[in-house]
């Protein structure tokens, strides 16, 4: 059946007989119109689905037409399309704006006898439409945005079970645009989202160079006062009291440093830690640990004590990783740990082969026991007391720490120390692949 010289036309060219009668406007079409738009269908290829269904209808009903038509603001436009050429025609001669205006099955048995449309060219001449049934295409909210319809040439009705069909169809076809609605909604979500990572990204990269930016900038002055404060400690003609305050100076910047350094990784906590795996002598590593660290507590009150009990003293590991989380531990236990009385203590064993054990405990303040799920992160949730940061005090030194030792496939946690304070304990396989001790 062809549609071409009539359903082709253009919308501008009304067609109707001065005796046709157009459908009346929906009382809802201006929302109908804009959840049309929404579903973003209009002009777009054709789909199996639809065709699919359009097939369907024309097998069941009998017909040599039939159509999955949408009615646009001038136009009734066809997702769908058996037995036509034409991909749209103008709105006043569509029989489906008339079937749009009610929720049930609209029927035609006999166009001719029909004074709606006994005068529409499509009944008239070509492609002489004698027959019509649409069933109406519903959003969720009830709006009709078009029908599934079928068309003969010559008048008829439906059987029952052709009807039945009919409407059964037409669901199937309002579930195939909810479908495609909910997955164009799901696209843009993924946009969306999309364009929100590249921006987090974007914004991620920007503090990274600027944390890079400011160590590179602060290493230089660093070093500089670090040197000259080490340089004033030895001279013989500098005071006491100006060789106490170069070590003072000294240890400030040694602190800075090893905050820059944290800041730096903390910006990589999206990114694996990964360690340069060497062999080393663990006591000899731990002697310097030490070394430094009572350097640091000479002059304080504060006393330090250290002992190294291994039967493997060569382990693989990387060193500087392992040096600067022990560092990051002692320094916290110093910063909590009293003036007055205040006792630090580094202690490493080999609870067995395989296995090494730092512990490091100190008299300070404590960790109370609803902070410590949290004293390793960067960051404290809302509602952790004001007492529990005291000490769980978002310490990037604590993050690094973690973040080292978790690369090497260790463990580290805290405990009481009795009879006060805190026990930070840590345990890294003494090679690559030794973790079966870990968990015991």
């Amino acid at each position: 059946m062809r549609f071409a010289s009539l359903l082709s036309a253009s919308p501008l060219n009304r067609l109707e007989s001065p005796l046709m009668k157009t459908a009346p406007l929906p009382r809802n079409e201006e929302a109908r119109l804009e959840a049309l738009a929404s579903h973003g269908i209009l002009d777009t290829p054709p789909e199996q689905g639809f065709d699919d269904l359009a097939r369907l209808a024309s097998l069941l009903c009998g017909t040599p037409v039939a159509l999955v038509s949408l009615l646009d603001q001038g136009r009734q436009w066809f997702k769908a399309r058996v037995g036509v050429d034409a991909a749209e025609t103008h709105r006043d001669l569509a029989f489906c704006a008339h079937a749009i205006l009610q929720d049930e099955l609209f029927v035609v048995p006999d166009a001719h006898l029909d004074e709606r449309f006994q005068d529409n060219p499509l009944v008239t001449g070509e492609p002489h439409v004698r027959f019509y049934a649409g069933t109406p295409l519903k959003t969720a909210n009830g709006l009709n945005l078009g029908t599934l319809c079928v068309i003969d040439h010559v008048p008829r009705e439906l059987k029952p079970e052709q009807t039945e069909a009919l409407r059964l169809l037409g669901r199937q076809v309002e579930s195939q645009l909810q479908l495609r609605l909910r997955a164009q909604e799901l696209a843009r979500r993924e946009a969306e989202s999309r364009s929100q990572r590249d921006a987090l990204a974007r914004m991620q990269r920007h503090k990274d160079e600027l944390l890079q930016l400011v160590a590179r900038d602060l290493q230089a002055p660093l070093g500089a006062i670090q040197t000259h404060a080490a340089l004033m400690q030895v001279r013989p003609q500098i005071p006491d009291d100006a060789r106490g305050a170069a070590r003072d100076i000294r240890e400030t910047v040694e602190g800075v440093q090893r905050l820059v350094g944290n800041l730096l990784e903390a910006s990589r906590d999206d990114s694996p830690l990964v360690p340069r795996l060497t062999e080393f002598d663990v006591t000899a590593l731990m002697a310097e640990v030490a070394r430094d660290f009572s350097m640091r507590t000479h002059g304080t009150h504060r006393q330090f004590t250290h002992g190294v009990r291994v039967t493997e003293r060569r382990i693989t590991a990387d060193r500087d990783l392992v040096r600067r989380a022990l560092e990051n531990l002692l320094d916290n236990s110093f910063r909590f740990t009293a003036l007055g009385s205040g006792k630090v203590a580094l202690e490493v064993t080999q609870p067995e082969l395989g296995l090494l054990e730092v512990r490091i405990r100190d008299e300070g303040p404590g960790i109370p026991s609803n902070a410590r799920p949290y004293v390793f992160e960067t960051q404290l949730p809302e509602g952790v007391p004001s007492a529990a940061r005291a000490r769980a005090s978002n310490s990037l030194g604590l993050a690094f720490s973690r973040r080292a030792i978790e690369a090497h496939g260790g463990w580290i946690w805290v405990e009481d120390n009795q009879p006060k304070g805190i026990l930070f304990c840590l345990r890294l396989p003494v090679r690559p692949g030794d973790k079966q001790a870990l968990a015991s």
